[in-house]
């Protein structure tokens, strides 16, 4: 058993639960707010009421979720696993933090200038890293006679990722482009809450 393993594993599960409490909680205290309509990143746009709040939430996740994929690198090292799928989900999630901090979008939440335009390329470069990561660990975990079936888990969810992300494009700007950006977020997500159960389960 890793050192820590437990604490690298409740890391992962909070990442989880404290994005998803960002637009749970902007649903409730952000006036005109609407979940079918609304992206998640307009709470975190300049000018939005509440940035300041949500900005140290999605920093406080993405630090969570750095812990845990450090974590799953040495725990999945230790059983002489292939490493690759988790060092590239955590190489996204070192990359994604890097958004709220330096790249919000604009008042109203549209992605015009030069730091709207790098929120959505960055965002884009991320998604395509967590399916890579995906299919890595899908190939990786093979092997793992300890996260027997997270093999195939990964492949599904890699699918379904991709399936969703291709419906949030194709909804991009129309009324329900909220909507379908929480499906993606919430298949993508629950991916690392499903791992880091696993991880906190194997730990005794």
């Amino acid at each position: 058993m890793t050192k820590y393993q437990k604490i690298y594993a409740i890391c992962g599960m909070l990442g989880f639960i404290v994005f998803n409490l960002i637009w749970i909680i902007g649903g409730i205290i952000q006036p005109g707010y609407n979940h079918i309509t609304d992206d998640v990143s307009s709470l975190m746009a300049l000018g939005a009421p509440n940035k300041v709040l949500f900005d140290s939430m999605n920093i406080a996740s993405f630090i969570l979720q750095i812990i845990f994929y450090i974590g799953l690198v040495i725990v999945i090292k230790e059983l002489n696993g292939s490493i690759i799928g988790p060092a590239i989900l955590l190489s996204g999630n070192i990359l994604g933090i890097i958004v709220p901090i330096f790249f919000p979008l604009n008042y109203g939440g549209e992605p015009t200038g030069f730091t709207g335009m790098m929120h959505l390329i960055i965002v884009m470069i991320t998604g395509f890293i967590a399916l890579a990561g995906m299919i890595f660990m899908w190939r990786g975990l093979r092997k793992v006679n300890e996260w027997k079936g997270y093999d195939l888990y990964s492949l599904i969810t890699f699918i379904l990722t991709l399936v969703f992300t291709m419906w949030l494009v194709f909804t991009s700007g129309t009324e329900i482009m909220g909507l379908t950006e929480r499906f993606v977020i919430l298949i993508n997500g629950q991916y690392t809450f499903v791992l880091a159960l696993k991880t906190f389960r194997t730990s005794n």
